[in-house]
């Protein structure tokens, strides 16, 4: 329905400016933007796309708005759509509505008709935001919003972050009215004469957060003499600075722990990670499932304590299914997040029988080294000229101080490639390489310590190559099984 504005005395200027002051103060856009406006006709969205056309040509921005028509309210829902269809019109704004069956999605999907809404809508800010090549999706949660879902997520049992509640500036997504009661959103409203629709069935208590708006606040009122949502509002920014303070001691830990994190597969030191405090360590294994699953969402407190039951055990081989078809793989002290059916090396590493073969059971592949004679020497040739993508290789025995391994990449693994003057990170040479990041532990490395001699089929290493005036030479070959014992990778 239609409501019907009644003259308030409110500073309009001052409102406006205080929603820019959000605007500069969290960075949540940019000169020359295009904006994706999510427009249900009610007074909160009214209120951003008036105030962002206020806006409009000191940010030089360009406006889209979009209106989902739910199908759950009729013929209001239909009134709804026709209002804000005017409302472009008058105002100049492109419009692109469109209709979703939230009862049907939600039985598809298994979840409430409020959450089906909520996957709906952003599904086709998403796709317009796509199509229009936008920068951001402005919607209009208010103060009020944040206190219930706040309030919602206590009853969940939440923990930090749900204690914050809705971010002003989320990704791709902006809440310029975050910090604004909607008291002050219907008098700016009232005092420019602008109408919106009001949903009737924001009365019904159907609807869990609608219990939480229109009996549980009021009664918490009634009893405290408080305003719980002026309250709850402030404890989110309290929690906040604590919360972004903790992120960050959380990401320099992951960077301190993290071995790679390539698309396909994160690695964790376990070791590392039982040094952390255990409100650190849930923080880096959420970090990891983010960088893995590409989001935060489907992770639970329940598969994260599994996670550190997993690192606490030390059970090398024990895995955690989770959700999205990805596994956490305890392997050698090493935390693998890894998606299911990806083919996936453990990580490895064997002591080289110079005069002999050693096998590498992982690769299905085996190291043949034999320390040549003067007369093999002689019938080389020229063995200096140096293919490096040939599968054997010459090394200068008395170079090598300790113990020779073949294995797989660790962190601090590092390289001075032939004919380089300096050393490289092995990282940093697969990425100049433009190796894929789901290969790099396929490919062997013989080396000593953190120095690598052979990065086997690619490089070798200057400090270890063999040359005219070495007196032991090691002939190193590698050969894979697989492919009938040939030399090649």
């Amino acid at each position: 329905m239609m409501n019907n504005p009644t003259v308030k005395t409110m500073d309009i200027k001052s409102f406006v400016e205080q929603i820019k002051n959000n605007i500069m103060e969290k960075g949540l856009l940019e000169q020359g933007n295009k904006i994706i406006v999510g427009l249900s006709g009610g007074a909160d969205s009214v209120c951003l796309m008036k105030v962002l056309l206020e806006l409009k040509d000191e940010f030089n921005l360009t406006l889209f708005a979009v209106h989902v028509n739910h199908g759950l309210r009729g013929l209001e829902a239909d009134n709804d759509q026709s209002y804000v269809e005017e409302l472009c019109k008058d105002w100049g704004i492109p419009l692109k509505t469109y209709s979703v069956n939230i009862k049907a999605l939600g039985k598809e999907l298994g979840i409430s008709e409020e959450e089906a809404g909520r996957v709906a809508r952003y599904k086709l800010f998403n796709k317009v935001l796509k199509n229009t090549d936008s920068h951001y999706i402005a919607v209009a949660h208010n103060r009020d919003d944040q206190a219930e879902t706040i309030m919602l997520n206590i009853l969940r049992g939440s923990g930090l972050d749900g204690l914050c509640g809705m971010a002003m500036k989320q990704g791709k997504i902006i809440r310029p009215l975050l910090n604004i009661s909607r008291k002050q959103i219907i008098e700016y409203l009232e005092n420019n004469k602008i109408h919106y629709c009001t949903d009737s069935s924001n009365s019904s208590s159907e609807y869990a957060r609608n219990r939480v708006r229109n009996e549980l606040f009021p009664e918490i009122k009634r009893l405290f003499k408080v305003n719980p949502v002026n309250q709850l509002y402030r404890l989110s920014v309290l929690v906040g600075e604590d919360r972004d303070l903790l992120e960050q001691v959380s990401r320099d830990s992951y960077d301190a722990v993290v071995l790679s994190d390539d698309d396909d597969a994160v690695i964790l030191s376990a070791a590392g990670l039982r040094t952390l405090s255990n409100a650190i360590v849930k923080r880096i294994i959420r970090l990891a499932w983010e960088r893995i699953n590409k989001s935060r969402k489907n992770i639970e407190s329940v598969h994260v304590d599994q996670i550190i039951t997993l690192c606490q055990n030390n059970r090398t081989g024990k895995k955690v299914t989770l959700k999205n078809g990805i596994e956490v793989l305890l392997s050698y002290d090493r935390l693998i997040f890894t998606k299911a059916g990806k083919k996936y090396v453990k990580p490895y590493s064997y002591p080289v029988d110079i005069q002999g073969f050693t096998e590498v059971k992982e690769l299905a592949a085996t190291l043949e080294a034999k320390i040549l004679s003067e007369n093999e020497i002689s019938q080389l040739g020229d063995f200096t000229i140096v293919n490096e993508s040939s599968l054997i290789q010459f090394f200068d025995l008395d170079r090598f101080d300790g113990e020779i391994v073949v294995r797989s990449r660790l962190e601090g693994d590092r390289i001075r490639p032939y004919k380089s003057n300096g050393e490289k990170k092995l990282k940093k040479f697969f990425i100049d390489q433009k190796v894929p990041g789901e290969k790099r532990d396929t490919i062997p490395l013989v080396a000593q310590g953190n120095k690598i001699a052979w990065i086997v089929g690619m490089r070798t290493s200057e400090d270890y190559r063999a040359r005219k005036d070495s007196e032991k030479i090691l002939m190193l070959s590698w050969s894979n099984l697989k492919d009938g014992g040939e030399n090649n990778a």
